[in-house]
């Protein structure tokens, strides 16, 4: 009786039950928008402090997602599966772990750059269960601006966890105009992730 009553608390047990009394300030989150952020940042910080988060606009059928992510920092990954995992049903609310594709996503805009995915193309080998992509982009060079805006882009076209569990290396090289043909456009490559996965389990 003892022991369960000084039993300590979980965090991930700690951070559930604080979102669930707070569910409905954060459902309307734009009203306080800075504080709001501010506190569920220093509560997930409680977990681990790389942790991060992302709300979805309203849905059609009145439901909102809350995007636990990694920052796609792979090494805590599991701590992000623990956590969703231990997530409650509440209502009007999906728990979703990592940050998802956006299929309707078109450009990424990071800093001063601008990434229009229309210029983005690659190739890619099977590599030990994952694949290795060399992208090939029109108007790239080396910079941070770059790294950062292509990792984005990346957890846009195949989302967060695929950006690091299903990749082996990437490549970035400027778009050779005459190679075009002979490359796949980016919004091809989630099928072909899916596809080699596939592949592996058959």
């Amino acid at each position: 009786m003892l022991e369960r009553i000084f039993k300590k608390k979980k965090p991930e047990d700690i951070f559930w039950n604080w979102f669930s009394k707070k569910a409905d300030l954060y459902f309307h989150f734009e009203r306080n928008r800075d504080v709001l952020f501010s506190k569920l940042k220093a509560e997930l910080e409680k977990i681990h402090p790389d942790l991060t988060f992302e709300f979805s606009p309203v849905f059609e059928d009145g439901t909102r997602e809350l995007v636990i992510s990694a920052d796609g920092i792979k090494s805590i990954f599991p701590i992000v599966i623990k956590l969703v995992k231990q997530a409650p049903i509440l209502q009007k609310w999906k728990i979703i772990a990592f940050r998802q594709p956006h299929k309707e996503v078109t450009q990424i805009n990071y800093q001063d750059l601008t990434i229009n995915l229309k210029d983005v193309f690659f190739r890619y080998s099977k590599d030990k269960g994952q694949v290795g992509l060399e992208l090939n982009i029109r108007g790239f060079y080396e910079s941070p601006e770059w790294t950062a805006g292509i990792f984005i882009l990346l957890d846009n076209v195949i989302g967060e966890y695929h950006t690091e569990m299903s990749l082996s290396h990437i490549y970035k090289k400027q778009l050779d105009e005459t190679e075009v043909n002979n490359l796949f456009p980016i919004e091809n490559l989630p099928q072909i992730i899916q596809d080699y996965h596939l592949e592996l389990n058959n």
